[in-house]
């Protein structure tokens, strides 16, 4: 048998300790950093509604949840934690669809979401700011017999499509925006009229095209916002996100 002096018996002793030491600290601090990651009170309660979250279909779109900066017609941030991007269960998988026949037409584009489901309290802030204004008739109103929109519902989304580094292409317009250029359907004359230009004429096609292959129809007032229907009653199908 080999001997070893004290002083390489002591140091082996100490390595061991000291790696012993060190795996029970990782291990803490990551048992620490994941019990404290609780979801937030917006996606909780989202799920608690029945909604689905888009990524967890189609995890390649990509996400700009605009009411989370400044970049948005309000000017404020509006969302406070994190909200996803979830819908009712069959939008839900129409986005994800659209998404895969983007990728079919062109590999590079990608859908990038701006909103999707949002809570009654979320579009009180926003009808409040443009209460009595002209702009009013851009957003539902949250206090109406089907009280607010199909976002309130968690049957609508806004999105657009952006190119491989992360750009948006031209649309003629950015998200939010209240002009009349912002309206979808009468693109051609505003082409004539020299108000949109070909390459954002064509950009708005695509986008109506790979979402109006899986049922989904732009808004009249914005050419980024969809549903899968625009029927009031149909809200009835679902709950409003009440909180």
């Amino acid at each position: 048998m080999q001997k070893i002096s004290l002083h390489e018996y002591f140091s082996t002793i100490y390595l061991y300790l000291n790696r012993t030491f060190n795996d029970i600290f990782i291990t803490f601090v990551h048992s620490l950093y994941y019990s404290n990651m609780k979801e937030s009170f917006y996606i909780s309660k989202f799920k608690e509604y029945g909604l689905v979250d888009i990524l967890s279909i189609q995890p390649d779109i990509k996400v700009d949840i605009k009411y989370s900066t400044t970049e948005n017609f309000t000017g404020k941030i509006l969302y406070t934690d994190d909200v996803g991007v979830y819908t009712e269960p069959t939008l839900a998988q129409a986005v994800a669809q659209a998404q895969n026949t983007l990728k079919s037409i062109n590999k590079d584009f990608s859908l990038i979401i701006f909103d999707a489901a949002r809570p009654i309290c979320i579009q009180k802030e926003m009808f409040d700011i443009v209460k009595g204004t002209p702009n009013e008739r851009f957003i539902a109103n949250p206090y109406g017999e089907f009280a607010g929109g199909f976002h309130n519902y968690g049957m609508a989304i806004d999105v657009a499509i952006v190119n491989e580094n992360g750009n948006m292409l031209d649309f003629g317009t950015g998200y939010d925006s209240f002009e009349d250029i912002a309206h979808s359907g009468g693109e051609a004359e505003l082409v004539k009229k020299g108000l949109l230009s070909i390459e954002a004429y064509k950009n708005r096609q695509l986008l109506y095209y790979v979402m109006g292959k899986h049922g989904m129809l732009p808004y009249a007032y914005e050419w980024w916002h969809f549903q899968l229907t625009y029927n009031e009653s149909d809200k009835l199908k679902f709950k409003l996100l009440n909180f």
